[in-house]
């Protein structure tokens, strides 16, 4: 028993030395799928290089279930589309997990396009990311009408693409599924190109699990209504870039409008509007405990009052706030020219986080002096404003009566004098209620 013992130990000892010495891949015992996944982590320049290794990893790449083809990848457009047309036609029974495309070639043809995408969306993809850098202006990149019955998609992201209306489905194809994204729960549209207005509303529509919604308008996607209906939607964000780029040398006549907004989300928590200046907005439902990100700003000589003083009306109604220094400046300046008695009051806030960076400290006290229940307050600063300025009389007593919290943040370190005043300024009697305060400094 004990020379068998000593025997098999020998044999152990020859087989690990023997192994050492082969150097034998460890990668080799692993199965297929593992593989994949370890090739998912790669870009695709490098996922492509395995396929030299031996004649198991030729395809492997081919089999990744997540996969990001981007063109800068590639040293020209044959070499990229040449791998993008390999990978779409192999393995078709392959589900796709996520795919990403990074589209940049110097002649675009729309059909190949149209036919790579739709391949993708047979694949039964999760995940689907469609960034295009071409800048076409006769024969726009626009995405496969399959996309709009893809019953698998969970996440979409569309950047610079344009969008046919999902009608043309039936009207092409008659008898065909209907438009349904059963499963699209999370959308990302940034200066996507609708035929119509209404493309988008029915887009929104008929994604019946939709959750979470950003819109980034662009100057040149001539969008000019974002209309959102959706029964589960909790998060919507809707920027604009039409005001970051200088269009003068390009049309010095052109005037740059934000589209009309139109929401009608009853279980909506969250909503961001950032650099806007709305004509049109209109809120149907939001859920009455919902948080708002507003900045947004008016030409307050040239506008309408009404249109402003509804404005404020329909944002009256959430329950937490972040508004600009910009936002504030407007609804001071509106403040001068409507009477404080019909004034919008925002009752149902009672927590505001408010920015004064680059802005004044008199255009905080007249938003104050509307939240009659607020019981939080924010308040960032540049730097602290001068003691004279330092006041909060224009605030009725009812208001501060009901502040249990005030936080003051400054960019730059403040003298003492003036954190004392400010300190002053919401201690003694004007909050009578005040549990905590906080003055934060860089």
């Amino acid at each position: 028993m004990v020379r068998r013992t000593s025997l098999n130990t020998c044999l152990s000892k020859r087989k690990l030395k023997k192994t050492k010495f082969l150097g034998e891949d460890r990668f080799s015992v692993l199965p297929d799928h593992l593989l994949c996944r370890i090739l998912s982590k790669l870009s695709i320049k490098d996922s492509v290089r395995t396929s030299v290794l031996s004649k198991r990893w030729n395809y492997l790449w081919l089999q990744v279930p997540v996969i990001d083809f981007d063109f800068h990848d590639f040293s020209n457009d044959v070499e990229f589309l040449e791998c993008l047309d390999r990978f779409v036609l192999s393995y078709k029974e392959l589900d796709l997990e996520k795919f990403k495309l990074v589209y940049d070639v110097n002649t675009h043809i729309q059909d190949d396009f149209v036919w790579r995408i739709s391949n993708v969306v047979k694949r039964k993809v999760c995940h689907l990311t469609v960034v295009n850098q071409v800048d076409v202006q006769e024969d726009l990149v626009r995405m496969p009408l399959s996309l709009y019955s893809c019953g698998t998609l969970v996440n979409l992201t569309l950047y610079c693409v344009a969008m046919n209306d999902p009608m043309d489905i039936h009207r092409d194809n008659p008898g065909s599924e209907s438009v349904s994204l059963p499963c699209l729960k999370t959308v990302y549209l940034e200066g996507v190109i609708f035929d119509d207005s209404s493309v988008l509303k029915t887009f929104i529509s008929r994604c019946s699990a939709l959750e979470d919604l950003t819109v980034v308008t662009h100057f040149d996607d001539f969008l000019k209504v974002v209309s959102v209906c959706s029964q589960l939607l909790k998060s919507f964000k809707l920027h604009s870039m039409r005001h970051e780029y200088d269009y003068e040398d390009e049309d010095p006549d052109a005037e740059i409008d934000d589209p009309d907004v139109e929401i009608d989300a009853p279980r909506l928590e969250y909503m961001s509007i950032s650099g806007y200046q709305p004509k049109s907005f209109e809120i149907l439902s939001v859920d009455p405990f919902s948080k708002l990100n507003v900045d947004v700003w008016f030409d307050v000589e040239n506008d309408d009052d009404t249109m402003i003083r509804k404005f404020l009306i329909e944002i009256s109604t959430f329950r937490e706030m972040i508004i600009s220094a910009r936002s504030l400046e407007c609804i001071h300046h509106y403040s001068k020219m409507e009477p404080v008695e019909v004034f919008p009051q925002f009752s149902n806030l009672s927590r505001l986080d408010a920015s004064l960076v680059e802005s004044s400290w008199e255009f905080l006290p007249t938003f104050l002096g509307c939240c009659i229940n607020l019981r939080s307050l924010s308040v960032e600063l540049d730097c602290l404003p001068e003691i004279e300025e330092i006041e909060l009389s224009p605030v009725p007593q009812c208001v501060l009566s009901s502040l249990e919290f005030v936080k003051l943040k400054t960019t730059t370190v403040a003298d003492t004098p003036r954190k004392r005043e400010l300190v002053r300024c919401f201690l003694m009697k004007n909050c009578p209620v005040l549990k905590k305060l906080i003055l934060c400094e860089p």
